[in-house]
Order: structure tokens, then sequence, then C-alpha cells
């Protein structure tokens, strides 16, 4: 399919596939956000220092193997599209391991240790194998700036459903599965996500079947080898646009990853009431729907990068408030934290947008867009977020003396839950506006971006 021809209207199954397609990835990262750490410290028995560690090293890993499989699909050419080929073959591999992950075999506290490092790592590399290339399809489906932000509205809407549905049934489907035996408990219901997270997948694949357009020849030509793994990484490292997205996208899942790992803590101990949390969530889900619903008009107003300013500003506001009041209501903080949601929401789910826009940037820098390559920023900011969010709560909760078999926690401790709940959420979102605030900077000269590409193609035509 020739990339001229991308510049589309797509048709419902494709906006519905492809949204089934990038939200199965969510199921595994929110179970790992909010209840890794507690898994490990609380079932498998691990230290909160061991498993930070487990977590960081993974993470680690992560950083090299996103940009190498954003590499290997530019370097791909696979019959009926090599996205979707990939994302494919990876889905069985990623039941498997989540469920291996979350298993507690009896093992010595050594072998336990070794056990959680290897499934974690072949989950994380399973999982690449399928989101690098899912984050590569939306450009390759049409050229359309405004169908692009429709495909990522009903991703944010499926998106935002599971953000709420997850960590609100995950522990009460815990309870009712602990009743036949305890230490199998997690391990049945990462079982159920697996099913979940396959069918989600096959949706998507077969939706998007017959859109994917392979686009990394635009410029120069169809007939034009791919790009050598240098060149990719040179235009990786000049794309300016795509670095931005990257920062945010780190800190974004930086707090996530933290807030995750401490929301049932601080609900529990700072609120008095663990359930806070499934209530938030759940409540949560309509506002979040309906920020998202908003993409396109907010895009048309403010365009990408003011959209997500705009809900970061929002997310912002709303936790300075409850710092300033060190919020200890459970109305006040459900009523805060709504508000939030929804600004972060915005910010959330306009991002991927926004680094579509940096393949304009990296094609006008460059003549390539480095479509796959670019796209990993995304999922390597979120799994470096994730990696140190996570990490840093592990070893906060290894250090701070935290008792989990204690009905009460000392002053200090719920203080911190506080801290890393709230203020850090106030943080985070303050980084992420800044850096939005220049990217609008940047957006504004995209326009005359596009026209040099258009021209200096129109050239080589003639």
């Amino acid at each position: 399919m020739n990339t001229q021809d991308t510049n589309r209207k797509l048709p419902m199954r494709v906006k519905l596939g492809y949204a089934a397609a990038s939200t199965a990835p969510t199921i595994q990262m929110l179970i790992q956000m909010y209840f890794l750490v507690f898994f490990y410290v609380s079932v498998l028995g691990l230290s909160g220092g061991v498993a930070g560690t487990i977590i960081l090293i993974a993470r680690v890993w992560d950083f090299i193997n996103d940009p190498l499989m954003g590499t290997l699909i530019e370097k791909s050419n696979k019959p009926g599209g090599t996205c979707l080929w990939w994302m494919k073959r990876a889905m069985i591999p990623i039941a498997i391991f989540m469920v291996l992950c979350y298993s507690a075999p009896n093992l010595s506290y050594t072998m336990k240790v070794v056990w959680a490092a290897a499934t974690f790592i072949c989950l994380g590399m399973s999982q690449t194998a399928y989101s690098i290339p899912m984050s590569a399809l939306q450009p390759k489906l049409t050229t359309d700036r405004a169908e692009r932000v429709k495909l990522g509205t009903y991703s944010g809407v499926f998106g935002n459903i599971l953000n709420a549905v997850v960590p609100a049934v995950t522990m009460p489907l815990v309870a009712v599965l602990s009743t036949s035996n305890p230490a199998t408990a997690f391990t049945k219901l990462a079982a159920i996500y697996a099913c979940v997270y396959l069918l989600m997948g096959l949706i998507g694949i077969i939706g998007c079947k017959g859109y994917e357009d392979n686009d990394y020849d635009t410029e120069k030509g169809e007939s034009a080898p791919a790009p050598t793994v240098k060149e990719m990484f040179s235009a990786l490292v000049q794309n300016k646009i795509s670095g931005i997205v990257f920062l945010i996208q780190v800190v974004k899942m930086l707090f996530s990853s933290l807030q995750g790992s401490m929301l049932l803590y601080f609900c529990t101990y700072h609120l008095g009431d663990g359930n806070i949390m499934s209530v938030t969530t759940s409540v949560g889900v309509f506002f979040t729907i309906g920020a998202t619903l908003l993409l396109v008009p907010l895009h048309k107003k403010l365009g990408n990068a003011g959209t997500g300013a705009l809900g970061a500003a929002i997310d912002v506001a709303a936790m300075l408030f409850m710092v300033i009041i060190h919020v200890s209501n459970p109305k006040i903080y459900i009523c805060g934290a709504l508000i939030a949601v929804a600004g972060a929401s915005l910010a959330t789910n306009i991002l991927t947008q926004c680094l579509m826009d940096s393949l304009d940037y990296g094609e006008w820098k460059t003549g390539r867009k480095n479509t796959a390559v670019v796209m990993s920023a995304y999922g390597i900011g979120t799994k470096i977020g994730l990696a140190f969010g996570g990490s840093i709560a592990a070893y906060v909760i290894g250090l701070i003396g935290f008792d989990p078999n204690a009905a009460t926690q000392p002053a200090n401790i719920v203080n911190i839950f506080f801290h890393m709940t709230i203020t850090s959420e106030a943080v985070i979102y303050g980084i992420a506006l800044l850096l939005f605030l220049y990217l609008m900077r940047v957006e504004k000269r995209l326009p005359m971006m596009r026209a040099e590409i258009a021209a200096r193609k129109e050239k080589q035509v003639q």
C-alpha cells in the first residue's frame, strides 16, 4: 500500500480493533503497577529491597530491549503488516509469563528471588514484542491527524475503563479465589487476566488487518532499502519532540507506579479505609471517559500539546489543594482525586498524539519517519517510569520499617504514604506541565515542517 494513500478516514472496525489491541497491555501494566510490589512482599515473601531491585533490573534491560525491538520492526517486512505480525506472535508468551510471574512456588528464599526475577524479565521481554509494534501501528494506519486523535479517543475510553475496573476488582477477586487455596489466588487471577489480554489482542489484530502501511521509505522512494541501525538511532537522537514526550512519559509513569504501589497503603492507614481506593477508581472511570471524549474538540482548539498542558494544570491544581489542607477526609479526597484524574486523563491520552507529531519533525530533520524506533520512546518512558516508581516504593517500604501484619502504623510512616501518594503527584504533573508548555512552542512550527516535506516529495516526483 502506498503511504501517500494513507491520509484517510478509518472504518469503525479499525478504530475499535486498535482500541482493543492498544488496551490489552494496560491489563498487565495495571496489575504490575498496583499489585506487583504487594505480591512480592506479602505473598511471595520477598523483602521490599529485593522486590525493588528485581523491578529495577528488569526495566534497565527494557531500556535496551525496547529500541532494539523498534529497530527489528523497521528492518522487517512481513506479509500482512509487520506490526501485526509481531503482535500476533507475542501474545501467547505474554499470557504464559503473566501466570508464572504471579505464582508463588514453594521454594527456598534464594530460589524465590531467582524465580521472581526470571519470570518478570521474561514477561517484560514478551510485552516489548507486543507493545512496541502496537505503538508503531497507530501512525501506520492513517496520516490524518484528526483520525489519529479519534483512534486515541477510542483507545483512551477502553483504557480508562480498565484503569477503573482492574484496581477495583483485583483484591476482591483475590479474596474470592483465596477461599480454596490462598497461595494460588493471584495465579488464578493472572490466568483470567491473561485470557482477557489474548482476546483483546486477537480482536485488535483482526480489526486492523489490511490497514497497516510500511512507511519507512516515504521520502526515499518505495524501492529504497530499510534504514541501517546507525541511521535509525541517529534519527532518534535528533528528534527533539520525541525526547520531550519521552521525558513526560517517564515522569508520568514514575508517579503512576509510585502512587499505584502506595495508594492501597494510603487509603488503609491515612484515610482509614482501603475500600476508598476501589470507590475512587470505580467512579473515576466516568470522569476519565468524559475527559477522553473531549480530546477531539480540545485538539481542534488547543492543539495536542495545549490539551496536554491543560490536563496537567488541572491535575496539579487539585493535588496542591489536597497538599495544602493535608487531606484526611475521605469525601474531600475522593472529590479532589476525581478532578485530578480527569486532568491526568487529558494529559495521558494526548501524549501519543504528540509523539506521532514527532514523526513529522523527524522526517523534516532526516528524511525518514523512523516510525517504530521513534514510537518505542513511549514504551521506554513507560517502563523506566514503572521501574523507578515501583522500585522507589519497594525500597521505601523496606526502609521505613513497615509491618504488613500491624493493624495501625506509626504517624511518620502514615505521613510518608501521604506524600508519596499526594505530594508526589503535584510535583510530577508540575514537571509534565512545563514540558507540555515547551512542546506547544515546537508544535507551532509543524505546519511549516509538513509543507517543506511535501515540497521535497513533490520535487522528487518531478
